[in-house]
């Protein structure tokens, strides 16, 4: 006797759903990343260049440098891809950089909105910087202003804002205690309608009491990258690791290993927005300066 149609088609639905999550299981796993390269001339200099960030769309490029030529000490720079290459990097004018800091570039996937750390009001201390934002009206970059008094620690550091895709969750680099001294600590922060919630550290296993910094959050907020000293005692430079969220948590850190590894510093992890290539500084040897952006493919295994 044939099967009910009903019992049939549910039939039908169950083992499509199976085949989709195995598909797309098997898609998380079957790639790696390679294919290292340098940026080239056109981005990286014989200076520091650091610390990408990008607009939906993946054309436009924001990075850190001191180089010749700046305004200041660190500036922040832009980038196209046109044809194929990234233009030539170009001086972000007025009001965006000053004679002072301007670093840590980051810009909400709709372009609207750029933060950055600077110690423009601290006199000449590069390490008591505060988080500051400029909005774009469509033609032209507003005067920044230091976003929350909440991200604003008196004579310490705080940089690195990283924010997913729905804006819900502020995460930062922050030499506020717990932090040990001239040390950072990447503290949270959750939207509450109005207002940001006081930042609380991040627990472990995201911090490890040592030097945590530089953070990325992927748009969707299931994953975490970040640059840490931990791994070895007294260790002397800094590695990419990953956590994911999982069931209200995130996991044990993964070291990023492969092209992401060397004996140097390693940090400033950014993923395109399309997912498909992996941004990273690096002082490592070869490079063309003191710190090089550099950039790795996702390769899936056939």
């Amino acid at each position: 006797m044939p099967k009910n149609i009903y019992t049939f088609l549910l039939e039908i639905f169950i083992g499509a759903v199976i085949l989709s999550c195995g598909s797309e299981k098997a898609e998380r796993e079957e790639f790696q990343w390679g294919n290292l390269k340098n940026l080239g001339p056109r981005i990286n200099s014989p200076g520091k260049d650091e610390h990408v960030t990008f607009s939906q769309d993946g054309i436009t490029m924001y990075f850190a440098s001191i180089r010749e030529g700046r305004m200041g000490k660190y500036d922040i720079y832009t980038s196209r891809f046109e044809n194929g290459e990234w233009s030539p990097a170009e001086l972000l004018p007025p009001p965006i950089n000053t004679l002072k800091d301007e670093y840590d570039p980051f810009i909400t996937l709709d372009g609207s909105k750029l933060f950055f750390a600077s110690n423009r009001d601290n006199g000449e201390q590069y390490w008591d910087c505060e988080i500051y934002i400029s909005e774009w009206d469509g033609e032209k970059w507003s005067e920044p202003r230091i976003y929350d008094s909440a991200f604003v620690t008196p004579d310490k550091p705080d940089w690195g804002v990283t924010i997913p895709g729905d804006f819900q969750t502020f995460i930062f680099s922050s030499g506020r205690k717990p932090a040990r001294p001239q040390s950072v600590q990447l503290f949270q922060s959750i939207w509450l309608r109005d207002k940001w919630s006081e930042p609380e550290v991040l627990p472990a296993p995201v911090n490890s009491g040592g030097w945590e910094a530089t953070p990325y959050i992927t748009p969707d907020g299931k994953t975490l990258y970040l640059c840490s000293d931990r791994g070895e005692e007294n260790k002397q430079d800094v590695d990419i690791w990953s956590f994911d969220f999982i069931n209200g948590k995130w996991t044990d850190p993964q070291l990023m290993g492969g092209p992401f590894l060397s004996d140097k510093h390693d940090y400033d992890p950014c993923l395109s927005p399309d997912g498909t290539r992996f941004y990273f500084t690096s002082d490592r040897d070869g490079g063309l300066g003191d710190s090089d952006i550099y950039v790795v493919e996702k390769i899936f295994k056939k």
